[in-house]
């Protein structure tokens, strides 16, 4: 009985840290909130594949945001004898970019890596925060590894393709199988917001997602060694009282 007490008081501290974290405004995120909305939240799943060598220590050195310069970083983790021992571990971020604490998360990193920020950067990044995207879902993919060869073969893929090569591979889909094609499809820029695949918000003139207990897949696949999906919960996506995506 005793057990349960405390798990219930466990689980509503855990309640109460994560309402209070959304009721801060971005502009006082840290970056370890900042990272986490990125990397893993509702907006955000990572898809690994490749090896970690087991030596390693389990705090990953790979934490570069801007994952299109990191496949030209000899970036490496550190064994438990000091010595610095590669992984050939490849992480893609899948993000909804059109999903507002991604961007606001995309913002706060670029403020806390300016060692004087100016007011007019803020202004600036909010208008990218309160950009209208109603008529499109963009999902954004990143790309962190240390290991260059592999990075090297999978930017070049991310830029080389087109969205008339991706019109049949690239897609949004509900639980029910209906999808929505891709409409356009941006290469990774210096933006450090990676490869863009942009949706349309409707299918057949009526919005996509109209229930919240539905799920939305995201499934690109490049060739027959490179296949990036993710799947997203519209439940646990509610955000300042709506679902954001």
């Amino acid at each position: 009985m005793r057990r349960g007490v405390v798990l219930v008081l466990v689980l509503a501290f855990l309640a109460a840290s994560v309402a209070a974290q959304k009721s801060k405004p971005w502009t006082e995120w840290s970056k370890k909130d900042a990272e986490k909305t990125l990397n893993d939240s509702a907006w955000a799943q990572t898809q690994s594949e490749g090896e970690e060598s087991t030596s390693a220590s389990s705090s990953s050195a790979i934490t570069q945001v801007a994952a299109p310069r990191a496949a030209d970083r000899d970036i490496s983790r550190s064994g438990e004898s000091g010595q610095s021992k590669p992984t050939t571990m490849v992480k893609y971020r899948i993000r909804l970019l059109t999903a507002k604490p991604i961007r606001e998360a995309f913002s706060r990193i670029v403020v806390l890596n300016q060692e004087n920020p100016s007011p007019e950067l803020a202004q600036q990044l909010q208008g990218f925060i309160d950009r209208d995207f109603s008529d499109y879902i963009i999902v954004a993919v990143t790309l962190e590894t240390n290991d260059k060869r592999m990075g090297g073969t999978v930017m070049q893929t991310l830029s080389s393709t087109s969205v008339e090569a991706l019109k049949n591979n690239a897609f949004l889909e509900r639980k029910d199988g209906k999808r929505l094609v891709l409409q356009d499809y941006r290469a990774p820029t210096t933006d450090g917001m990676g490869a863009k695949f942009i949706f349309p918000r409707k299918l057949d003139g009526e919005p996509f997602v109209v229930d919240p207990k539905d799920n939305l897949r995201f499934v690109a696949q490049f060739n027959d060694k490179l296949k990036i999906s993710a799947r997203y919960k519209l439940s646990e996506m509610f955000y300042n009282g709506s679902v954001e995506y």
